[in-house]
């Protein structure tokens, strides 16, 4: 009877998970979700996110750490990494340095304007999604990583940003576009990759990549990605995605800074 009440209550666990992202949408869809705005330190968001994920991570030897790279002119260095992985070349990097797994805070080189309770969620889905569908690593340790990067970008010219949309929208707060700077957060995995012809349904609601697979409310219901990318345009930001078959996939998050010109402490908060 104890083990029939433990899956009752698992399930139940699951059912309000499930009526809980349906509500959030469908919320969304009704303009209703508006962002409790507030100052975000997304490094210190990030780091939250990856401690609640470790332990399932370390249980299927997955090593799961954060880099973060505050100075633009370092990008280069990861810039060459996606070129390996666009040419067939599985990334693999170094076991990380110490330094890497804890990196020291910077209050400014990673703040911004957000909700961080959605913000949470968004990588909570984003890093959650990569450590369910790693395989667990049997041979040296390092093998199976997941990879949360975290960089500061310069803000494109005025030209370029003519041809990037999510830079041309108004602020919730209203007045003309003006991004400081940029925020990038690339999740990436050593997993077992999309197939191209899934990837223009990833972010579609209830899809799921594989749907020879038996469903698994454990897994979710096709929602976490839908949800991740209504959470990045209510920032005014991108997700996009890009990968492999059997050697990974690199999901990136790219969140304009738009800072109020009379602002100098927290961000009032809007009511839902």
């Amino acid at each position: 009877q104890r083990h029939q009440l433990e899956v009752i209550e698992r399930l139940t666990q699951r059912l309000g998970k499930l009526v809980n992202d349906l509500l959030f949408l469908a919320r969304a869809d009704s303009g209703m979700v508006k962002p409790q705005w507030q100052l975000v330190h997304l490094d210190a968001l990030l780091m939250e996110v990856i401690e609640e994920q470790q332990l399932i991570a370390t249980e299927k030897g997955i090593s799961l750490y954060l880099i973060d790279i505050p100075n633009p002119d370092q990008v280069q260095g990861t810039e060459e990494k996606e070129g390996e992985m666009e040419d067939g070349q599985a990334f693999r990097p170094a076991c990380p340095s110490q330094v890497f797994q804890n990196p020291t805070f910077d209050e400014d080189a990673f703040t911004l304007e957000g909700d961080w309770n959605q913000l949470a969620r968004l990588f909570t889905n984003l890093v959650n999604n990569a450590v369910q569908y790693t395989p667990a690593s049997t041979k040296t340790p390092g093998e199976a990583f997941i990879q949360v990067e975290l960089q500061q970008l310069e803000p494109p010219s005025k030209h370029r940003a003519r041809n990037l949309p999510f830079l041309t929208v108004t602020p919730s707060w209203g007045g003309t576009p003006r991004p400081r700077y940029l925020l990038q957060v690339k999740v990436t995995d050593s997993g077992r990759g999309i197939s191209p012809s899934a990837l223009p349904h990833i972010f579609d609601r209830f899809y799921r990549a594989d749907p020879a697979r038996p469903y698994d409310t454990a897994k979710g219901a096709g929602l976490g990605l839908a949800i991740a990318k209504t959470i990045v345009e209510n920032h005014h930001g991108q997700i996009e995605v890009k990968s492999t078959l059997n050697q990974g996939t690199t999901f990136t998050v790219t969140i304009p800074l738009f800072r109020k010109s009379n602002i100098e402490g927290p961000v009032e908060s809007e009511q839902v």
